[in-house]
């Protein structure tokens, strides 16, 4: 078995990007995420690491990407067939640093085999059903800074908000997110409207994910037309053991 594309040595080639090409479709919504960051996120800030089977197949990878969410911990997405997860980890990670790994839970071993960690939840990735939604007008919604970002403010306060973690060239994943003092007066679901709306009008089909364990979250996505397909996500925080 062999590997190439140590992370922290350099960006993310072309030649790389194609290599992996066949183990995502990047309209699925189970593999929107991993294929923007590995396919189309900027390549200079891309370590991708790529591993081929004696055959010389192409059956895995990671892809370290230094976001602009938190510089100081890289988020990393994977693709690898189950017992080759922990070594290709230990491989593309440095010790001492902390990582968000967002992978399938079909890795959960081989994350938690490698990783001390901090935090670890299993997320829904809601698909959208476009017949269930239904537009929101709420008079308070003013656009916020940046494209498909949405607000409602109380003064100099923004008290609910809704954007975009992330968007490819098909889809795009949405987040809402209300102060605890403003939660059910329909506010999230307002500007969470106005986002769906946004990213619909620009040809975007929208994604939400949800914390398994948030069930106000999960009730929102329902509200705005997203549905349960069973896809999940396994997301953690922490360091290399050892």
């Amino acid at each position: 078995m062999s590997a190439s594309g140590p992370a922290g040595e350099r960006g993310a080639t072309e030649a790389q990007r194609r290599s992996i090409g066949p183990l995502l479709v990047p309209t699925h919504p189970a593999d929107a995420m991993t294929a923007y960051y590995a396919l189309e996120y900027d390549p200079e800030r891309v370590r991708l690491h790529v591993h081929r089977a004696p055959q010389g197949q192409v059956d895995g990878f990671v892809a370290v990407c230094q976001t602009r969410a938190d510089l100081f911990v890289p988020l990393v997405v994977m693709r690898a067939p189950e017992g080759l997860a922990a070594s290709l980890l230990r491989q593309a990670l440095h010790p001492g640093r902390p990582y968000t790994v967002v992978t399938t839970p079909l890795l959960r071993r081989g994350v938690e085999e490698t990783l001390l960690l901090e935090r670890q939840q299993l997320n829904c990735v809601y698909a959208f059903d476009p017949p269930s939604f239904h537009p929101v007008i709420n008079v308070m919604v003013q656009p916020g800074p940046g494209p498909f970002r949405f607000e409602i403010r109380v003064g100099d306060r923004v008290m609910s908000a809704a954007g975009i973690n992330w968007r490819s060239a098909h889809l795009a994943e949405m987040y809402v997110y209300t102060e605890p003092e403003a939660q059910g007066r329909g506010w999230g679901r307002a500007v969470g409207a106005m986002c769906v709306r946004s990213l619909l009008d620009a040809g975007l089909l929208p994604l939400y994910a949800a914390d398994g364990e948030n069930a106000a979250s999960q009730a929102l996505a329902r509200a705005l037309g997203f549905v349960d397909k069973g896809i999940r996500e396994l997301e953690s925080l922490g360091q290399l053991r050892g």
